[in-house]
């Protein structure tokens, strides 16, 4: 078992955390809102509420879910594994169709930011409300998740951790290739804002109830 830190609990952090933390694992919830970090987690064994700041301090493995944000301190992630679950917002239009932003992923602007942490970009394909199915029948569908990062333990530990929540793991290959997953991200979301009723997902979203993804 593990020592978790979630720092941010908006939809991403708060199912994978609550997946973890019912797995067994330490969880710290880490919230700006003290109150939304107390409702985190009710019901929780092993999980306790903290700022997010105490979180990242907490996790022996950490998921830093602020997009765009980077730690005050860069020595705060020292060491840790740092999971980076993020993806552009949608352009102007509403839409995900816009060019590859020039300029590093959000997992390489962690890195720089934070260079003794251990960055894996992972998590940023996955519809969070199907990770709150079953992981055995998640497990079935073969439902993946695609890892890039630069250590290659740090990476073993990531795949460890979305086995137990019912994925399997696709590893990209350094974290150069992160951009790679964001842009996949970019055109899943695409495809399934145009063709909602016809958008079927094989490798990464599996539609377990065999409906149109909303």
């Amino acid at each position: 078992m593990m020592r978790i830190g979630i720092v941010g609990i908006g939809p991403v952090g708060q199912t994978l955390g609550t997946i973890w933390a019912r797995a067994g694992h330490e969880v710290a919830f880490g919230s700006r809102d003290p109150a939304r970090a107390a409702e985190a987690v009710l019901g929780l064994a092993g999980a306790r509420a903290t700022t997010q700041d105490q979180a990242a301090a907490f996790g022996e493995v950490v998921l830093w879910t602020p997009r765009g944000v980077m730690p005050a301190n860069p020595d705060m992630l020292a060491g840790k594994i740092v999971l980076d679950p993020n993806n552009r917002e949608p352009g102007s239009a509403g839409d995900y169709a816009s060019p590859r932003p020039e300029g590093p992923s959000f997992a390489e602007q962690l890195q720089a930011a934070a260079p003794r942490a251990r960055v894996v970009k992972a998590f940023n394909t996955v519809v969070m409300r199907l990770l709150r199915e079953n992981p055995e029948r998640l497990t079935a569908s073969g439902a993946q998740v695609f890892l890039a990062g630069d250590d290659a333990e740090a990476k073993r530990v990531a795949a460890a951790l979305a086995a137990g929540a019912g994925l399997a793991a696709v590893d990209l290959g350094g974290l150069a290739a992160a951009w790679l997953a964001e842009t996949m991200a970019d055109a899943f979301r695409q495809a399934m804002r145009t063709s909602p009723a016809g958008w079927r997902q094989a490798l990464v979203f599996a539609d377990l109830a065999g409906q149109p993804i909303s």
